[in-house]
């Protein structure tokens, strides 16, 4: 069984913007990616090991705002941890705010996170991020 402590601190360090202790709950080979097509290229790329997760981390955390979000619920099936998300993710450049819904899917091997994926809505993101291109 996962203890929901590691869980939770994961997104601690996610709210407070810690890279470092974020990335110290992950598993060296973690494989992170936002679930969508291949169309909307570095949105849903995946990111895999240490150095990529820590770039795409950096940038995630600079660029989005997810304090206004709440855990509406957590379920678990074996070493895999589904995360229901609901609030405001606001678009730190300009102060943009998503009211949205969102899943995390964290799937779990020794105690770290070996797969992260987001199901999120990805057409609302691609709409805001392509109203803001030059």
């Amino acid at each position: 069984m996962i203890e929901r402590k590691v869980l939770q601190d994961f997104y601690k360090a996610r709210a407070k913007r810690d890279v470092e202790k974020h990335l110290s709950i992950v598993h060296e080979d973690c494989i992170f990616r936002v679930v969508g097509t291949s169309d909307l290229q570095s949105l849903t790329r995946q990111y895999q090991g240490m150095s990529d997760l820590k770039a795409v981390a950096e940038e995630l955390f600079s660029t989005w705002d997810m304090d206004n979000v709440e855990q509406v619920s957590i379920h678990q099936c074996g070493d895999t941890i589904y995360v229901h998300h609901r609030g405001d993710v606001i678009y730190r450049p300009d102060g943009t705010v998503l009211p949205t819904e969102y899943i995390d899917k964290l799937t779990f091997r020794d105690g770290a996170i070996i797969e992260y994926l987001q199901f999120v809505d990805t057409f609302a993101i691609a709409q805001l991020l392509a109203s803001k291109a030059p």
